[in-house]
């Protein structure tokens, strides 16, 4: 022949096929990863929508990448078919087991989990609360408050009985800096 071959030999069909089965059950463990979380950590519809168009993210990534290494980027119908029945063999047998299996050590594990979720969000909070104290300091180390406000009557924030306790602020802030 020729050219390039522009198909794909029965017996590779039927390959492809064993290994898109075959595929469906490393589909089931990420399945079974989501499962774990969802149970780890309850949460409304919106979580569980991300989460699964999260999945099927990663499953469009998987699918585009067999194509393209096991199948020349020959893309067939019966490779997500394939998957999805390999995926619901997975769940039906070794999944049924796996999930029951994730409750159980969940349920003896929920105690230390939530110590360390705890953990690690009062040191998110500890920084954050430090963090956004760092951003109050401005040039020369003085803070926003010590700041006065700007002494014309027009704006909106400085009232008639503030405009005289700006300008005493500022005369002070003055003498200070002159000395």
């Amino acid at each position: 022949m020729d050219g390039l071959e522009s198909f794909i030999t029965n017996g590779k069909q039927l390959d492809l096929l064993l290994m898109s089965f075959v595929f469906g059950a490393p589909l089931g463990v990420l399945y079974d990863l989501f499962r774990a979380v969802r149970l780890i950590f309850p949460h409304g519809k919106t979580a569980v929508l991300i989460e699964d168009l999260l999945f099927f993210f990663i499953y469009g990534i998987f699918i585009m990448s067999f194509t393209v290494t096991a199948a020349r980027s020959e893309f067939r119908f019966f490779y997500p078919l394939c998957n999805a029945l390999g995926f619901i063999v997975y769940f039906v047998t070794l999944g049924s087991k796996t999930r029951k299996l994730l409750c159980k050590v969940i349920k003896k594990s929920e105690p230390a989990v939530k110590y360390i979720v705890k953990k690690l969000v009062s040191i998110c909070a500890k920084t954050a609360f430090k963090f956004s104290a760092t951003l109050q300091i401005v040039h020369f180390g003085k803070k926003i408050h010590d700041n006065p406000l700007i002494d014309e009557g027009d704006l909106l924030y400085n009232s008639n009985t503030d405009i005289e306790k700006t300008k005493n602020k500022r005369r002070n802030v003055k003498k200070i800096g002159s000395r």
